[in-house]
């Protein structure tokens, strides 16, 4: 017999929300790469995207720079006790909802029933001998599956290759050997994984599954069956309310049977009780034989007690909810006052300074610019302060002297050039060398640095 689970679907209020969940999710998945937001001066003008080649991301005005990996790190935080408390309260619900294996295996399935049929025809197409019934469907649903697939790696090519080249370097035919590269290899892992494995990836391959046991406790609501209710199971008089009907076991993806009690594998989609609570109807039982609840709820309402009550802010939750919170605020506050520049100057002390023909003094220095902001800086002004007379020259820019350096910069550029400081010959005094300070002005910052100009040995 065949280890391949063929989910029935049946009509209910968790199914609904299945759905419009997982076409709310792709949606923004699919489109989010294809809002404009226009930057100029040659770069990207996709609103989200990471630009793994410039080592830069965006998200709308915001430039993350690779010196600021540490927002990834928080996100990353954010992400893993978020998923903590959604466990906590909730179990596995993330798995049902939103995982995005879950939502292709969804299409996936959606597709086979399209085509092929719900559960019986399925089963009787697999077990039938190839012809040309059999192959005309089984081979539209690979395509379509496979199409799917592509969408799928498209998609998420998108956030790291600009979408709109993308599309015409694929109409073209002249997509990067990178770009190709996770195209196929997304296109081909979507429709391995949510084509045949399916289950198994929740179960064998994903980890979410084994540390969850460690997140759930008496209070987290999971899908839950109460024995008390339906047992012994059976029609007739003086049993249980559970008929043994088995449709909670076959609107299952996973394949498991809920009145075994809490498995690893259970996703907490809730499709089982859409199934169990049409049954209930039918048979004029109240709902509810298969519920999301908790340990201790389920245990009260087996005591048939007054005094049930739903916990949530437990110690766990309020833990986690706490690093949450911080997090966040860290997060947001760090973004806030994010630094619009970086402004960097060493000196070069080999040598220690120049004595040039007309007899002035000059020290050399290296400077580094970034404007790490979406907008150009205009008149943005370097000059110096502690020795009167003191003239800036950045080379990469002019070979002029001046008492002070002012200059454009546009979007996300750097400057890195060498800078000379000179002291003119009647400015020139026995000092060994003075205390000096940089200073760059710009849009909204008034940036110092302090150096040292040698002036004698």
């Amino acid at each position: 017999m065949s280890s391949k689970i063929y989910p029935q679907r049946f009509k209910g209020k968790y199914r609904t929300i299945k759905d419009i969940t997982g076409i709310f999710l792709l949606f923004i998945y699919m489109v989010a790469p294809w809002l404009p937001y226009n930057r100029g001066f040659d770069m990207p003008n996709q609103a989200i995207m990471i630009d793994l080649p410039q080592r830069k991301a965006y998200l709308f005005n915001i430039i993350i720079w690779p010196e600021e990996l540490y927002y990834l790190t928080l996100i990353l935080i954010l992400a893993a006790v978020g998923l903590f408390i959604c466990t906590t309260l909730f179990g596995r619900i993330w798995c049902g909802y939103t995982c995005p294996h879950t939502t292709m295996v969804d299409i996936f399935t959606l597709i086979e029933r399209l085509v092929q049929g719900d559960r019986n025809p399925r089963m009787r197409l697999d077990e039938m001998e190839m012809n040309l019934e059999k192959f005309t469907k089984k081979s539209l649903t690979h395509i379509l599956w496979i199409a799917i697939s592509f969408l799928f790696g498209f998609g998420w090519v998108s956030y790291f290759y600009d979408v709109r080249l993308l599309t015409r370097d694929l109409l073209n035919f002249s997509v990067t050997t990178n770009g190709l590269i996770w195209l196929v290899a997304l296109t081909g892992t979507t429709y391995l994984f949510a084509g045949f494995l399916r289950e198994r990836v929740c179960t064998h391959m994903c980890p979410y599954g084994r540390f969850q046991s460690g997140l759930v406790d008496e209070n987290t609501v999971i899908v839950t069956y109460h024995s008390w209710r339906g047992e012994p199971r059976g029609k007739g008089d003086g049993l249980g309310d559970c008929i043994d009907c088995n449709r909670c076991v076959i609107a299952c993806p996973m394949g498991i049977d809920i009145r075994d009690g809490l498995q690893m594998s259970c996703i907490g989609c809730g499709l089982c009780i859409d199934a169990c609570d049409a049954v209930m109807e039918k048979i004029e039982r109240p709902e509810g034989l298969i519920e999301y609840t908790s340990a201790s709820r389920a245990k009260l309402l087996e005591e048939k007690r007054d005094n049930i009550r739903k916990v949530i802010f437990t110690p766990k939750v309020i833990f986690y909810s706490s690093v949450f919170v911080t997090a966040s605020m860290v997060l947001i506050a760090s973004l806030i006052m994010k630094s619009q520049f970086i402004f960097q100057i060493d000196k070069i002390n080999s040598p220690l300074f120049t004595v040039i023909p007309d007899g002035s003094v000059r020290n050399s220095y290296r400077l580094n610019i970034i404007n790490k902001t979406a907008i150009v800086q205009k008149n943005v002004c370097l000059s110096v302060t502690g020795i009167d007379g003191l003239l800036v020259n950045v080379q990469s820019l002019s070979r002029d002297y001046k008492e002070k350096f002012c200059f454009d910069l546009t979007p996300a550029s750097q400057i890195s050039s060498q800078l000379f400081l000179k002291l003119p010959r009647d400015k020139v005094d026995s000092s060994h060398y003075k205390n000096i300070s940089f200073q760059l002005i710009g849009y909204d910052s008034h940036i110092t640095t302090d150096s040292l100009f040698y002036i004698n040995k």
